[in-house]
C-alpha cells in the first residue's frame, strides 16, 4: 500500500513538472529575415511595402518581426504554395541588445559583478566593494506602444547593493558621486527591447519555400518638384526629380514607385492591432476617434529640398540647367499613376534626390486677372476696399504632351539660367492645359468699377426674407505699358444672372450655392492686348439683395 502510494505521488511531482521542463526546454523561434521588395510612396507620408524572405525547414516555430506600424486591414502575409502554418499570432515579444552607456547609472548596470570605489556626498572616505545587484522599478511602456520600444527607466531610482568587508551595503543611485572600477569595466550596456511579432508553427515547408508581407505604413514620403526653362522661345524644358524621405527602415536594392493621384485611404489613422499592443477597448476606441471619415487633400505645396543639379546646357550666367531624359513609362492603374525608380537605396533618416525626366513640352505667355465675388454667403453686398490692389500675372499656359500626369508640386520658371519666379503646378492629367503663375505683370494696369443701374424694392421673398432686385453694371479695363502685344484671360466670379457681357464672355454657371437666392457664375474673356494701347470688358447682371 505504502508502494502504491509513493508511486502514485512520484507520478504526480512528474507530471507537474512537465510543463515547466517543456518551457525550459522549448527552442526560440526563428527569425524569418525579409528583405523590402518594393515600395509605393504617397505625397502624404504613406508608403506600401512589399517584402519577401525565405522560410526554414518545416517542425520549428518561426518569428516574423518586428512588425511595422501598419494602418488597420492592409497588413497581409503570404506564402509558396504547399507552405502550412498553425497557431499563427501577434504578441509581444523581447530582445536585448547592447550599446555604449550614457550614464553613472548605465555603467553600474553593466559592471555587476566587479570591484568597485564609491564615492558619497559629503564623505571623504570611500567604499570599496564588490557590485551585487541594481535593482530599478519595472520599466513603464509608452501609451501608444508601435513597432519596437526601449522602455523608459526612471533614472536615479532603484537600490544597489554592494558587498564590502564589513557587509552589504544599499545604496540610492543618487548617493554615488563618483566611482572608480578597480577591475576592468565594460561600457556596453544590454537594452531591454520589445517590438511586436507575428509568431507561429511552421507544419510543413517545401524546399526554398518563402514567406512575404505587404502592409501600408507611415514615416516615408516622396516631394516632386518642377523646373520650367522658358529659354527657347517655342518649347519649355520641363524637368522633374523626386525627393523621398525615409523615416521607417533601411532601404537596399528595392523597386520604389512614385504614385500621383488621390486615393482614398479610409483608415489611414488607425494601427492595426496586429501591430500595436493595446487592449480591446483601446482599439475600438481608435476605430471611433482615428477613422478618416473623407479623403484628404493633398498638399498643394510641399517641402523643398536643396539640391545640386547635373551638367547640362549653360546659360551665360554659368549654371548648369537639369536635363534628365525621356521619362520611363510608368503604370497606371484606375486613377493612379505609379511612376517607377530601380534600386532605390536609402538609409533610415536620409533623403534621396532621384531626377525624373526631362521632356520639351509645348507653352504660351499668357496674362491673367482674376476678380472675385462681392456677394457674400448672406447675399450681402460687399464692395472692393479701394485700397485693395488688383493684380494681372504673368503666367504660362504649359500642354501636358509627357504621357504622364503630372503631380501637384513645387514648379520653378527658370530663363537663361536665371530664375523668373516659383509657384504651384497644379496636377494636371496628360494631353491637358494648366496655368504657371511665374511674376506680376507690373507692364500692365488693371481697373474694376460696378455700378448699380436699376433697383426694383421687395421684387422677391425667399425664405422669410424680403429681396430687392438690383440690377449691376460692371467695366473691367486694361491698360498695357508695354512695348509687345501679349494675350489676355480676364475671369470674374459673380454671384447673379447674367444678362450682358461685351465682348462676348464665356459664361458657366456654378453649382456653389444652390439653395441661395441667386446663382453663381464664371465669366471668360481670351483676347491679345496691343502694345501700349487699352482694352475694356463690360458686363450686366441682376442680383437680388435682402431689402
Amino acid at each position: 500500500m505504502m508502494i502504491r502510494r509513493s508511486l502514485i505521488a512520484m507520478l504526480l511531482v512528474a507530471a507537474l513538472a512537465l510543463p515547466a521542463l517543456a518551457q525550459e526546454t522549448a527552442p526560440a523561434p526563428t527569425p524569418v529575415d525579409t528583405q523590402v521588395q518594393s515600395i509605393a510612396l504617397f505625397k502624404n507620408g504613406l508608403g506600401f511595402f512589399t517584402r519577401t524572405g525565405p522560410l526554414p525547414p518545416a517542425g520549428s516555430m518561426i518569428e516574423f518581426g518586428p512588425l511595422p506600424a501598419a494602418v488597420h486591414g492592409t497588413l497581409w502575409l503570404g506564402w509558396s504554395d504547399g507552405v502550412q502554418f498553425t497557431n499563427l499570432r501577434s504578441q509581444e515579444v523581447a530582445a536585448s541588445e547592447t550599446r555604449d552607456a550614457l550614464s553613472i547609472d548605465e555603467l553600474i548596470r553593466a559592471n555587476i559583478g566587479r570591484r568597485v570605489r564609491v564615492y558619497l556626498p559629503g564623505e571623504d572616505d570611500s567604499i570599496t566593494g564588490t557590485i551585487l545587484s541594481y535593482s530599478q522599478p519595472e520599466a513603464q511602456p509608452p501609451v501608444n506602444p508601435y513597432v519596437s520600444i526601449i522602455p523608459p527607466r526612471p533614472e536615479g531610482q532603484g537600490v544597489i547593493l554592494i558587498s564590502t568587508d564589513n557587509g552589504t551595503l544599499a545604496l540610492a543611485p543618487n548617493q554615488i558621486q563618483r566611482i572608480i572600477f578597480l577591475d576592468a569595466p565594460t561600457t556596453n550596456v544590454p537594452v531591454d527591447r520589445k517590438h511586436m511579432a507575428i509568431t507561429g508553427w511552421l507544419a510543413n515547408a517545401p524546399q526554398n519555400a518563402t514567406l512575404s508581407a505587404s502592409y501600408l505604413t507611415r514615416g516615408i514620403t516622396w516631394a516632386p518638384s518642377y523646373m520650367v526653362d522658358i529659354s527657347d522661345d517655342e518649347r519649355a524644358l520641363l524637368s522633374a526629380k523626386a525627393a523621398i524621405i525615409n523615416e521607417v527602415e533601411d532601404i537596399a536594392g528595392a523597386r520604389v514607385e512614385l504614385v500621383t493621384g488621390f486615393p482614398y485611404l479610409e483608415f489611414q489613422d488607425i494601427i492595426s492591432p496586429l501591430a500595436k499592443k493595446e487592449d480591446l477597448a483601446a482599439f475600438l476606441n481608435s476605430l471611433y476617434r482615428g477613422q478618416s471619415g473623407q479623403m484628404r487633400r493633398e498638399a498643394a505645396t510641399m517641402a523643398q529640398v536643396a539640391y545640386n543639379m547635373p551638367a547640362g546646357p549653360m546659360g551665360p550666367s554659368g549654371a548648369a540647367m537639369p536635363d534628365y531624359g525621356a521619362p520611363v513609362e510608368g503604370v497606371e492603374a484606375e486613377d493612379l499613376f505609379f511612376y517607377p525608380i530601380e534600386n532605390v537605396t536609402l538609409a533610415r533618416g536620409d533623403v534621396g534626390y532621384y531626377p525624373l525626366f526631362s521632356q520639351r513640352i509645348p507653352y504660351d505667355h499668357v496674362y491673367t486677372w482674376e476678380i472675385g465675388d462681392y456677394m457674400d454667403q448672406y447675399d450681402h453686398y460687399q464692395p472692393r476696399d479701394d485700397g485693395q490692389q488688383q493684380i494681372v500675372w504673368h503666367s504660362l499656359r504649359l500642354t501636358n504632351e509627357t504621357g504622364m500626369p503630372w503631380t501637384t508640386a513645387p514648379a520653378e520658371t527658370v530663363q537663361d539660367g536665371r530664375i523668373l519666379g516659383q509657384a504651384t503646378l497644379h496636377y494636371t492629367p496628360r494631353g491637358a492645359k494648366t496655368l504657371l503663375k511665374i511674376t506680376q505683370a507690373l507692364g500692365i494696369q488693371p481697373e474694376e468699377t460696378e455700378v448699380e443701374i436699376a433697383r426694383q424694392p421687395n421684387a422677391q421673398t425667399f425664405m422669410g426674407s424680403r429681396y430687392d432686385r438690383v440690377t449691376v453694371r460692371g467695366t473691367l479695363t486694361m491698360r498695357s505699358h508695354m512695348d509687345r502685344e501679349v494675350s489676355v484671360e480676364v475671369t470674374k466670379l459673380l454671384t447673379g444672372e447674367v444678362t450682358e457681357t461685351s465682348p462676348q464672355a464665356e459664361v458657366v454657371k456654378l453649382a456653389a450655392g444652390l439653395q441661395r437666392a441667386n446663382p453663381r457664375s464664371r465669366l471668360t474673356w481670351e483676347m491679345p492686348l496691343p502694345a501700349g494701347e487699352t482694352v475694356q470688358m463690360t458686363y450686366v447682371y441682376n442680383v437680388f439683395v435682402r431689402s
